[in-house]
C-alpha cells in the first residue's frame, strides 16, 4: 500500500514497483479491482519457482509457500543497488532507505506502465483477497501490538524490532490515508 501511495515519486525517480506474489493471476487482477493501483505492474510466481526463490523470497513452510515481503532496486544495468529482505509474513520495512537509493540514481522519469492483470469477470469476493474494510484494523492491531511488546521487551534488539514494527504499521496507515483523500 505505502508504494502504491507514492506512485508519482517512484516514477518521477525513474522506477517502476513490480509485486511478485505466489497467488494465481485472477487472484492478483481480483486484489487490483479492490485495490486499484494502475501504476503496479502485478506478477504471479505460483510456487516460487520463477523469481522468489531465487530471490530467496520464498518461505515454503507457512500456509503451503508464500511470497516474503520485500523491495529491492535494481539498476539499469541490472545491478541490485538496494535490497530488503523480510524474515516472515510480517516483516516490512519503511520506504525511505528505498527513496533515498532511487533518487541518488539519478534517473529520467518514466510514464506508469499500464499495471494488471486485467481479467474480465474476475471474481473479487474469492477467498484470499484481502478485502480494504480490513487494511486499516489489521495494521492498527499491528501498531498497538508493536506498542506493547516494545513496553514489555527486555534488550535493545528486542525493542528495536519492535519499535521498527510500529513505524511500519504506522507508514500503512499513512498511506492508507493518503490513498483514500485523493
Amino acid at each position: 500500500m505505502k508504494l502504491a501511495a507514492e506512485g508519482d515519486r517512484i516514477h518521477q525517480a525513474g522506477a517502476e514497483v513490480i509485486a511478485i506474489s505466489v497467488d494465481s493471476a485472477e487472484r492478483n487482477a481480483a486484489m487490483l479491482e479492490r485495490w486499484p493501483t494502475p501504476h503496479v505492474l502485478y506478477v504471479s510466481d505460483p510456487g516460487g519457482e520463477k523469481y522468489l526463490r531465487s530471490l530467496d523470497m520464498f518461505d515454503p513452510a507457512e500456509r503451503g509457500g508464500i511470497a516474503l515481503p520485500g523491495m529491492f532496486v535494481i539498476d539499469p544495468d541490472g545491478n541490485e543497488v538496494f535490497g530488503y529482505r523480510g524474515r516472515d509474513f510480517a516483516d516490512r520495512t519503511h520506504d525511505e532507505d528505498l527513496f533515498d537509493v532511487l533518487d541518488a540514481l539519478l534517473l529520467d522519469p518514466i510514464d506508469p506502465p499500464a499495471g494488471g492483470p486485467v481479467i474480465a469477470g474476475v471474481d473479487v469476493d474469492q477467498q484470499g483477497a484481502f478485502t480494504p474494510k480490513l487494511f486499516a484494523p489489521y495494521f492498527a492491531g499491528n501498531r498497538f501490538g508493536a506498542i506493547a511488546i516494545g513496553g514489555r521487551a527486555e534488550g535493545d534488539e528486542a525493542k528495536h524490532l519492535a519499535r521498527e514494527h510500529r513505524k511500519m504499521a504506522e507508514s500503512m496507515l499513512a498511506a492508507w490515508t493518503h490513498v483514500h483523500e485523493r
